[in-house]
């Protein structure tokens, strides 16, 4: 299997927070691997040697052997041709063309950005065989491999379309809108669909058929069809997958259920992975997506479990070397180069027991695991050890705060809010309210990154306000001057949504609202107040694919009211 094919999941700076790309095409985006910054000259391999011969002998006309004592200008090849013969030489010319050029990319995680000249003139060869491939013989027998050969390609290439057509528009003017690069993208690789759906229309083997659908997966969650995507990779993963990495496609299903949000599906195929396949490379990745899913659903205990369990099993993979996997005799070699992607997940393992404890209400229990996190990854930094930006930011900016609120605030009346500006202020008496969620989000990001989350809250709050759920929404501002623009832009979001909240607005820090909650202004923070008005659960950056997650909350607290 060719290397540059391998799934890419980008890591990054915030939890889950999936920023797009550049246009830029990075090949050695595979696990955070970044490129190397040395000069690195470039080579041709013998793909790329043969591909080259191979064009310079289809260029040059193939003449008859010269009858003896002929002279070469003026003998006539009196050899019989037939149009059908010639036809099917060109097409299986430009069929190995088209499959030599594929093969000389080299593996990504040895390219520098001086490699990516050469690689990009590769991919404009082999795109344009492969077109014309497709326009001339379409109906020759090795349209599906070749219809294969070139989706490979247009996929590798879209960014760096999608970069030019950029390039070419801030010319004219602005750059293009993320809608406009979505409909580039749309209609670029609308071409691979369309000749991934010939070709598995067509009687392929098995092995070729496994493959075709691991490409169309790939490209239709590159157009956002992430539920067609899954069902791709789940049908390739019944067919023959010599040709493919199953234990990759495997991952590229669970992620594309994700993002379909089909989450327990998501959680059945995570749970079946490390059950059936866990001597994988992606062993980190199973075990972090499979834990989301548990969260999505709100399967608590679970997903805490989950990480009790193959946390050591990361922590034992991240020193390379064998290590023994659960449930099994055998011991696995960590396969090398790959001890990163493992101290990366056992990185978190501690931190996501935290989250889940908190989440039961094992408020101790959830802060002692927090402080063990705290205290390891200061130890290692302390020492000098460089740990991951990803690793830095789950200390800094999820579990510190969250340590200091539950050793300091939970457990504990909730802080007052005296000195809101209230927009909608609560009712004075509210017999009917058993718990209150509490969300602070400024506007800004209540219209971006957050929109979704709050269309989820505003669902819940209706669906569980007659059992006693109550939400306060509040932003802030630093400067007293900007309260009235962030009250008018929080009334905007309150009318387009038909919120029944209560909102206000801190008007600046000397209210101290944030402050009392030991909270950052700009950030987004959710707590979970019970019916005598104790702080009980809290999540930094919540989003809207934990709702199962939520929902045990909600639940949990209105039962424990009763």
């Amino acid at each position: 299997m060719n290397p540059f094919l391998r799934w890419r999941r980008p890591h990054f700076a915030t939890l889950e927070d999936a920023q797009l790309e550049g246009f830029e095409m990075d090949f050695s985006r595979l696990f955070g691997t970044p490129i190397a910054e040395s000069s690195r000259p470039v080579t041709l391999g013998r793909g790329t040697i043969g591909a080259i011969i191979l064009l310079a002998c289809c260029a040059i006309p193939l003449r008859s052997p010269l009858l003896h004592g002929q002279d070469p200008t003026t003998t006539e090849d009196t050899t019989p041709h037939s149009d059908d013969s010639q036809k099917s030489a060109s097409a299986e010319e430009l069929a190995a063309l088209v499959a030599a050029k594929l093969q000389s990319i080299p593996d990504p995680r040895t390219l520098t950005r001086d490699d990516l000249p050469a690689i990009f003139l590769i991919l404009d060869e082999g795109i344009a065989a492969g077109r014309n491939y497709i326009a001339h013989h379409a109906d020759s027998p090795e349209f599906p491999t070749v219809a294969c050969d070139l989706g490979r390609m247009l996929i590798l290439n879209v960014d760096r379309h999608l970069g030019e057509l950029n390039e070419e528009a801030k010319i004219f003017g602005a750059p293009l809108t993320a809608q406009q690069r979505l409909d580039e993208q749309l209609i670029y690789l609308d071409e691979v669909v369309r000749n991934i759906e010939r070709a598995l229309a067509a009687k392929i083997s098995p092995a070729l058929r496994c493959r075709a659908e691991v490409i169309l997966g790939d490209c239709l969650l590159k157009t956002r069809s992430a539920s067609k995507s899954a069902d791709a990779f789940g049908r390739a993963l019944q067919l023959d997958t010599s040709l493919e990495d199953a234990d990759e496609i495997r991952i590229k299903q669970i992620e594309a259920l994700e993002i379909a949000e089909r989450y327990e599906e998501m959680m059945t195929a995570g749970n079946l992975a490390l059950k059936d396949h866990p001597r994988t490379q992606f062993l980190p990745h199973l075990v972090y997506f499979t834990h989301k899913a548990h969260r999505h659903l709100g399967i608590l205990r679970q997903g805490r479990d989950l990480w009790r369990t193959w946390g050591p099993v990361l922590e034992a993979g991240a020193l390379g070397g064998e290590i023994s996997l659960p449930n099994s005799d055998q011991k696995w070699q960590v396969p090398a180069g790959k001890e990163s992607d493992f101290r990366l997940m056992a990185d978190r393992s501690g931190f996501y027991e935290g989250f889940f404890q908190l989440a039961m209400g094992e408020k101790e229990a959830a802060l002692q695991a927090l402080l063990s996190f705290n205290e390891k990854l200061a130890e290692r930094i302390n020492s000098g050890e460089t740990i991951s930006m990803a690793t830095k930011t789950y200390l800094d900016f999820q579990s510190l705060p969250m340590s200091h609120r539950i050793d300091v605030l939970h457990g504990k009346p909730a802080p007052s809010l005296a000195g809101l500006s209230w927009i909608q202020a609560p009712p004075e008496n509210d017999p009917g309210k058993k718990m209150e969620l509490r969300l602070f989000c400024d506007s800004s990001r209540a219209t971006s990154r957050q929109s979704r989350f709050i269309s989820l809250l505003k669902k819940l709050e209706m669906e569980y306000s007659a059992a006693g759920l109550r939400v306060v929404w509040i932003s802030s501002v630093l400067r007293s001057p900007r309260a009235q623009t962030e009250a008018a832009a929080m009334t905007a979001i309150a009318v387009e949504n038909r919120l029944g909240w209560a909102y206000g607005v801190q008007p600046g820090i000397e209210a101290g609202v944030v402050e009392r909650h030991l909270g950052s202004h700009g950030g987004t923070l959710l707590l979970a107040i019970d019916d005598e008005g104790l702080l009980q659960w809290e999540m930094i950056d919540p989003m809207f694919w934990d709702e199962g997650l939520f929902r045990s909350i909600i639940t949990r607290l209105l039962h424990n009211a009763e």
